[in-house]
């Protein structure tokens, strides 16, 4: 099978380590920066397993590396039969155009990205039939171009939107393959309820530990929890007012307390974005939030302040 990954930050280039690592595909790696195209033609790719305590290398010769300032080859034009978008949710416009250029016509395409409305911003280039959504619970960060941790254990869910006309007996093809590469994956009918509520973990999570300044563990603290747990209720409410059936209230609070506890070391990807000085998806994380609220009459006034907290912190950090 021909895979395309786009954008190897900490989710792609773990996925694409561990695909490497275990299955016998052809992958292609397409990075914004061409500083690390070359380091990891280099030096390939490295993934610092923590639970394990084990180094995995990644040989070059394992993957195809493009950049931005690169022509897609013939040899991978429209030729993958898998996608994966792993990109910040800003760029997913530029991303599905790449998407566009790699897809065969009978491949498609799944997004792993943070937020909701990926994937309607990708079916407006590739069309509604060939894509999925998809989430990611799997703690990583980048150390650096070329090299992943993987903090916490996690799981990938797939699954269709309303209008995919995508064969459940290839979708758990796919299935398959990630949970082959480690990734522990599954796949669901709709994938609508799984983005919501991934949604309302990023909301309780990103935007609270990167104003503190924390690893994910620190929001196990009562008052930063019940802060934290404040944000997920009110993204649950938007949820339940455009029809999504997302978990009770209870079992939302026993899965934040779970992902808190299997990535308490993992450093949040708004908190990295924001100690590099680079742009966070606060928008479409809370953004989207308040937005779809106030079309409700909905009120988010915790989301509705941790957003205007991190939009000012950003500020301050890329100006300098």
């Amino acid at each position: 099978m021909k895979i395309g990954i786009i954008g190897v930050g900490a989710i792609g280039g773990l996925i694409a380590g561990l695909i490497a690592n275990k299955e016998d595909n052809e992958l292609i790696l397409y990075t914004n920066s061409n500083i690390q195209k070359y380091e990891l033609i280099s030096n390939g790719l490295t993934i610092n397993v923590h639970e394990r305590k084990e180094q995995l290398k990644i040989d070059q010769k394992k993957f195809t590396i493009i950049s931005n300032e690169d022509n897609i080859d013939k040899e991978w034009e429209k030729s993958c039969n898998l996608v994966l978008i792993c990109t910040k949710s800003f760029s997913t416009l530029e991303a599905s155009h790449i998407a566009k250029r790699l897809i065969s016509k009978e491949g498609f395409c799944i997004s792993i990205q943070n937020g909701i409305g990926n994937e309607n911003i990708i079916s407006s280039i590739l069309g509604l039939e060939c894509v999925l959504g998809g989430i990611i619970t799997h703690g990583a960060n980048k150390e650096n171009s070329t090299t992943i941790n993987w903090a916490g254990y996690g799981e990938i869910i797939i699954g269709k939107m309303p209008l995919t006309k995508i064969s459940n007996e290839r979708i758990n093809e796919i299935t398959e393959l990630l949970n082959h590469a480690g990734l522990n994956a599954s796949n669901v009918q709709d994938i609508r309820l799984d983005l919501w509520s991934k949604l309302a973990i990023n909301a309780a999570i990103n935007p609270l530990a990167s104003i503190c300044g924390i690893k994910n563990g620190g929001l196990l603290n009562p008052k930063l929890f019940e802060c934290a747990s404040s944000a997920m209720f009110e993204v649950l409410d938007v949820a339940r007012g455009i029809g999504i059936d997302v978990p009770n209230n209870f079992e939302m609070l026993d899965k934040l307390t779970e992902i808190l506890t299997s990535t308490r070391e993992n450093k949040c990807s708004m908190l990295q974005d924001i100690m590099k000085g680079k742009r966070t998806e606060i928008d479409s994380i809370c953004g989207e939030v308040i937005s779809k609220a106030e079309q409700l009459g909905i009120q988010t006034p915790i989301n509705s302040t941790l957003m205007t907290i991190i939009s000012e912190i950003s500020i301050l950090h890329i100006s300098d």
